[in-house]
């Protein structure tokens, strides 16, 4: 297998992206790039130079119904409900026949094989009250960070990690043996059924609570999330919130001004992606 470079990372993520923007047009789900790729678009017209990954977010019902119905002759949909062992809350659109991704943080266990991805995170009503949502996220904060922890320890042992990497995994295990004999994908059906408690409630606040492994939690509002324009991304037209100047201030701050040089650097480094 060869490592992909940065460009053909780049241009194989987005063909993934064509394939969801083009279901979703055709199937009335709306959907929002999110996150860098959404101040891509704003900022630079495309990928942030330093980043490589895309993400976007749907609406819980919209992103429901992308869940069940999506179909796609080159690519598939990976969720907690698709998979059996599944150790994420949100989903993943994958490509498995041409790319391979291996990492020391696993995200599933072994019923399927899966290579480069586009992350698609839900957003979830979540209490008006600040307190009452900041104790939900801290807590669900805490709990991806022993989530992620019981992960690693069911790594598997790969021939690309390095001898550092197998020497930490294998002191991790036998240190901690309580939480290696915990199964990842418990904490995902805990987070789910918290996810669901929480979206009952009427509210006009949303938020991404499927992933919690930032200390800030983004409260987004339910009037900036209603309607959706196209915004030019590397030459495409993808779709986005109309009303994004709110939405990147609340991730961002100051979202036009470049962090420092020191920061510029992509967040997944973490993963490789192969080549078959």
């Amino acid at each position: 297998m060869r490592i992909m470079t940065t460009d053909e990372f780049k241009a194989f993520n987005l063909e993934i992206l064509d394939e969801i923007d083009d279901f979703c047009r055709k199937n009335g789900i709306n959907y929002s790039i999110a996150y860098g790729t959404l101040l891509g678009a704003v900022r630079h017209k495309g990928f942030i130079p330093w980043d490589d990954d895309i993400d976007i977010m749907m609406l819980r019902p919209d992103y429901e119904r992308f869940r069940r119905l999506f179909k796609s002759d080159r690519f598939f949909f990976v969720d907690c409900h698709t998979i059996p062992d599944c150790y994420i809350s949100f989903g993943r659109v994958c490509d498995n026949k041409r790319t391979k991704a291996i990492s020391y943080i696993p995200w599933h266990g072994n019923s399927c094989e899966t290579g480069l991805w586009v992350d698609v995170f839900p957003l979830d009503a979540v209490s008006d009250d600040k307190d009452e949502f900041s104790s939900l996220f801290f807590s669900l904060h805490n709990q991806h960070k022993l989530g992620t922890r019981c992960r690693k320890m069911h790594a598997e042992l790969k021939d690309c990690f390095t001898l550092k990497s197998k020497l930490k995994l294998l002191f991790d295990r036998n240190t901690n043996p309580n939480i290696m004999k915990m199964d990842p994908v418990d904490f995902v059906r805990s987070r789910q059924e918290i996810i669901r408690l929480s979206s009952l409630q009427k509210s006009h606040s949303y938020s991404q609570i499927s992933c919690t492994e930032y200390k800030s939690p983004e409260v987004l509002e339910a009037a900036d999330l209603q309607s959706y324009s196209e915004y030019e991304f590397e030459g495409r037209k993808y779709m986005g919130w109309t009303n994004y100047d709110p939405i990147l201030r609340t991730m961002y701050g100051n979202y036009m001004e470049l962090p420092p040089k020191e920061k510029r650097k992509p967040l997944q480094n973490y993963i490789r992606f192969c080549w078959k």
